[in-house]
């Protein structure tokens, strides 16, 4: 009898387990099977690449992309970089500026962003064609569009995507719908724009301005033109005139309801303000910006407007709202997970702690700092913040 018992034990333990395994194979398989989710975080669309035989001038890499960012509707899980901003940080990882390619990888560290979005159009006699990749950390996703216009195949691409990153949120599915609906005209499309930023990105500022202005004189409700403008007469101390191109920008901001280009419009009318030491109206046209900010929740201009009042405050000797304003910066740079200006804010409050004798703060920021320089590859702040590290341990050892 005990064998018996035995016998019937083991065909128990035997069932099971095969039942387990069949469990776990179809659990695997299903999860095989299953698309991958796209993680929350900041988006970064690269320049669309066009490969067409378009000949409506309004149409180029950058007015694609812009097109693209601005018929995206992803809530707030999802920030977006804003075209400027992604040009620049292009700028800063790219060793060929006129090279349409670039190290994706690295491109996600410097920024930060959690999904980059690569597209390129081809097409002809009214054919055209829209692949996308949709780059996240450890996978991708890929997708194509074909339409009737380079036009309707962005909005297609923008449609589709959303519904991917948004297929959850129905409310925001409206939204995206009535958003998709409205017309939208890039401020990138004029060909004189284009060669400006090309000319920027070459470091040819004189170049740039000159299309710059012609633009303007053509063109003279193109708020992007007049703000690159004023960016170059700041770099060059062309105070006067900046100030001359600041408000007529600013005005014409107004006139149009550009809450996004009237904060960073009054972001460079302060840094005029502060170079030419009308500290007072600095501080209060920041007020302003912040608020014109605020607005659409463009997070990487309000971290910039906090580091200037930060730094405007500490030159007046108010360095507890220095302080508190360099705070505020780091926090809005986290929200889009961007770890230059997140670097930049850490080593003006170190560099305040140093001013306060606070010398272990002082170290622990510059400690922060350094990590993202080194875990992001931020090779254009590694200098700097390794220079100020070396200061504050020499200054903790001579105490």
């Amino acid at each position: 009898m005990p064998p018996a018992r035995s016998s019937n034990k083991n065909k128990y333990i035997a069932a099971i387990l095969l039942l387990l395994l069949i469990s776990m194979s179809a659990y695997a398989y299903l999860m095989s099977t299953k698309t991958p989710t796209i993680e929350t975080g900041t988006i970064l669309v690269l320049p669309v690449q066009l490969a067409t035989d378009n000949t409506d001038l309004q149409w180029n890499r950058y007015a694609a992309m812009d097109m693209l960012i601005n018929k995206l509707n992803v809530g707030v899980s999802y920030p977006l970089l804003q075209t400027e901003d992604i040009i620049n940080i292009i700028s800063l990882i790219a060793n060929d500026h006129l090279s349409q390619t670039v190290d994706i990888q690295q491109l996600m560290a410097v920024s930060g962003a959690g999904l980059v979005i690569e597209s390129s159009i081809i097409g002809a006699n009214n054919q055209y064609q829209l692949a996308y990749t949709l780059h996240q950390q450890h996978h991708t996703k890929v997708g194509v569009i074909n339409a009737s216009s380079i036009e309707q195949t962005i909005l297609a691409a923008a449609n589709e995507i959303t519904q991917q990153l948004n297929s959850q949120h129905n409310l925001q599915q409206k939204q995206q719908n009535k958003k998709t609906a409205t017309q939208y005209h890039s401020r990138l499309s004029s060909p004189l724009l284009f060669n400006a930023i090309t000319q920027l990105q070459l470091g040819d500022t004189k170049a740039a301005e000159q299309h710059l202005s012609k633009l303007i004189r053509s063109t003279p409700d193109n708020l992007v033109s007049m703000r690159l403008l004023a960016s170059i007469q700041l770099q060059q101390h062309q105070y006067q005139q900046l100030n001359t191109t600041l408000i007529a920008a600013i005005d014409l901001a107004t006139h149009q309801q550009d809450e996004r280009e009237l904060a960073r419009l009054r972001l460079l009318l302060a840094q005029n303000y502060t170079e030419t030491d009308r500290i007072e109206q600095a501080l209060g046209v920041l007020t302003i910006a912040k608020t014109n900010a605020a607005k659409v929740k463009d997070w990487l201009t309000l971290g910039y407007i906090s580091q200037l009042a930060g730094m405007i405050n500490q030159r007046i000797g108010r360095n507890d709202e220095a302080r508190e304003q360099f705070k505020k910066a780091i926090e809005y740079h986290q929200m889009m997970n961007y770890p230059i200006g997140q670097t930049q804010a850490l080593n003006e409050l170190a560099e305040l702690e140093v001013i306060e004798f606070n010398y272990p703060q002082a170290y622990r920021y510059i400690n922060r700092s350094y990590e993202l320089v080194a875990h992001r590859g931020l090779d254009d702040l590694e200098k700097t913040t390794f220079k100020l590290m070396t200061k504050i341990e020499n200054k903790m050892q001579h105490r």
